[in-house]
Formats: C-alpha cells, structure tokens, sequence
C-alpha cells in the first residue's frame, strides 16, 4: 500500500490526517498542526528520492565540456532529428573539437538547411579551423546577406580577414560595424587599432579619440590614441595625451615606455630614461629594457645601458637587439680607452687622425619601437 503524498497531506482536513495517522501506525492525538508535521516527516523519511537523469543533449554538452569530444560525437549523433537544428549546431561543436573540420561544416549547414541562419557563422568558423578560408569567407558573406547588420556576424568577419592577413579588409569591415552601431562600447577602439596596424596612424588617431570621447574612462583607448599620434609623427601631440593617461594612471606600463619613446624621438634623453625606468619597474619587459638601453647609450649611464641589455637577454636569450646594444656599448668603451692622452700645446695631425679611426661606424642607438610591453 503506497502512503500520501506531501501535497495530500499539505490540504488534507482533520478527519484525513487521523485516518492517515491511523493507517501508518502514527500517533492521532494532538493539535491539527502538530499531526499534519508528524504524517509529513513520516512521508518525507519513507518516499525514496526522487531519481533524475540528464537528457541526452545535455550529457553530450557536459561531456564536451569535460574533455571528450569522441564522447560527445556519438552521444549527439543520438538526439538528431529532422526538424531540429540544435542537435546538428552540437554535433558540429564536437567535430570541431574532435579536429573532424570538414564534418563538422556539413553539421553547420545542415542546421542553416533547417532554418537556423547562424549555421553559416558557426560553418564559417570550422571552415577557418580547417584552414579553408574561400569557403570561410563565402559562408561569412551568406549569412551576412540574410542579416547586414548583424554586429556578431561582422565583427567575426573582421576577426577572420585579420587572422587570414587581410589587415584593410578587415578594417573596412570594423568601419561598417561602427557606421551601423555608433552606440557599441568599445567598438571604436577596436577600429583605431586595426588602422594602426594596417599603417594609417593618422585615421587610427581619430577613431581612438572618438572612442574616448564616447566613453572618457576608456583609459586603452587612450594610450592607444597616444602611440598613433607617435606613429603618425607628431610628438608633441603624443606626449600631451600619454601624460594625460599617466595623470589618471600612473601605473600603465604601456604609457610609460611610449612616452620615453616620444622623448627619446625629441632628442630629450634624460626624460626618456627616467619613462623608461618606471616602466622597466612595473613591468619587466624585453621591450621596454631594450627601450631603455637605447635611451641610456647616449648618456653618461652606460653601465645602466649593458644592464638593460643583459636583463633583457636574460628574458629573451640571444635577443639581436640587446646582442646589438652590447656590442655597440663594448666597441665605445674599448674605443675610449684606446684613446690616446691630449699633448701639452695644439693637437697634432695624426692624435686628430687617431680619434677619427677609434671611432665606431654605428654608435648611435637603432630607432625605439613603439611596440606594446
């Protein structure tokens, strides 16, 4: 004979719960209260748990997750049906991961046949995984003709012509998004970027300060807007906005080691060490060491200089800027020491000729990169 459930004994009256007390050998006597909590706690103790198993897609997704992409191939295999993309979207993340590439694009597709539009960018994605990038590009351009403005679809697009190298392509495709989303936080910063890299300083300067205009504590926005204006070659412009991103920031390493590089560009070496140095301190980076080294050569800080270069080999062995910086460093120091006394009275002719030759061919530091730490 199977007891009451919660719920009969939840909304049963008085004479119930005696009855109830009655047939499981409880005690009936007591406040209403007091006997509907003891039949409960008898239910509670007698029922057996309730049992529960995932569904198939949700082992097949759990698996994924735990590493066994095999696993989850056959158990989404499975839970296909005809008139659902869903299963056919998981199948092909697991393929994906399996490094089953061309499978899983025929998944893909068969989730756009069902109606589901973002198969194509999902396609897309496996087609760049397997190194098909017409087909990628073909598969970026379907989907975008069904939704044009889609910003997930055009910012995978611009992703994808970057990783493929196509650095003006991808930028056109960041300047469409930022004309059909004005609002999208960050998306202008992401422009800015992609225009100095494929070598337009100047428009990239631009669209950085129109990002910090949008949002004025976008702080990367920011020093990004101050490594364009160097690129770009104007300095001064340069100084005045890393200095104002050091002013709500001074601990960006970034911003440290460009402005050394700005003062450095300007001839002001002493400016550009003490940069150089707060950032070497912050963040112990090969490129700001190196950095650094080129801005302590032509002080009388040489020593500092080989060890900027020696810290910065000890980070990245047989680095050939530092081997460079090392080797320009010893020629000058042997060249000052071979260097022959001044004689009382005017120099002669040949201690002229003399100072001349022990000169090396390139003691002046090679030009400071503006490289991200």
């Amino acid at each position: 004979m199977s007891g009451p459930s919660l719920a009969e004994v939840e909304h049963a009256d008085w004479p119930s719960l005696q009855q109830m007390c009655s047939d499981l050998g409880l005690n009936p006597k007591g406040r209403s209260a007091i006997v509907r909590m003891r039949v409960a706690d008898h239910v509670r103790r007698r029922s057996p748990a309730p049992s529960w198993r995932p569904a198939r897609e949700h082992q097949a997704a759990l698996l994924l997750r735990l590493n066994h992409p095999d696993l989850a191939v056959r158990v989404w295999e499975s839970t296909i049906h005809l008139d659902a993309p869903a299963p056919w979207v998981g199948l092909g993340y697991a393929q994906v991961s399996s490094g089953l590439f061309p499978e899983a694009a025929k998944s893909f597709s068969r989730a756009t046949a069902m109606g589901d539009p973002s198969g194509n960018l999902h396609r897309a994605e496996a087609l760049v995984a397997g190194g098909n990038f017409d087909g990628a590009a073909q598969a970026f351009d379907r989907f975008l003709a069904t939704r044009p403005g889609d910003l997930r679809g055009l910012l995978m697009k611009a992703s994808f012509l970057k990783r493929a190298g196509f650095e003006e392509e991808s930028t056109k495709v960041l300047q469409t998004a930022v004309d059909l989303h004005p609002e999208a936080q960050g998306l202008r910063r992401t422009l800015g970027r992609s225009l100095l890299r494929a070598g337009h300083p100047a428009a990239a300067a631009d669209a950085l300060r129109e990002a910090t205009r949008q949002d004025p504590t976008d702080l990367d926005a920011m020093a990004d807007e101050g490594v364009a204006l160097l690129v770009a070659g104007r300095t001064r412009e340069a100084i005045d906005v890393l200095r104002e991103t050091l002013g709500r920031d001074p601990q960006r390493a970034d911003a440290l080691n460009n402005l050394g590089i700005a003062y450095l560009s300007m001839g002001n070496r002493k400016s550009a060490a003490t940069n150089l140095k707060r950032a070497a301190k912050l963040f112990e980076s090969p490129r700001i060491l190196l950095n650094l080294g080129k801005a302590l050569e032509g002080t009388r800080d040489r020593a500092e200089a080989v060890r900027a270069y020696e810290q910065a080999l000890r980070l990245r062995p047989e680095d050939p800027e530092a081997l460079a910086g090392l080797d320009r460093l010893a020629r000058l120091t042997k060249a000052k020491s071979a260097k022959p006394k001044k004689a009382a009275g005017k120099p002669t002719k040949t201690a002229k000729t003399t100072k001349k030759s022990a000169r090396p061919k390139d003691d002046s530091p090679a030009p400071p990169s503006t490289e991200m730490p």
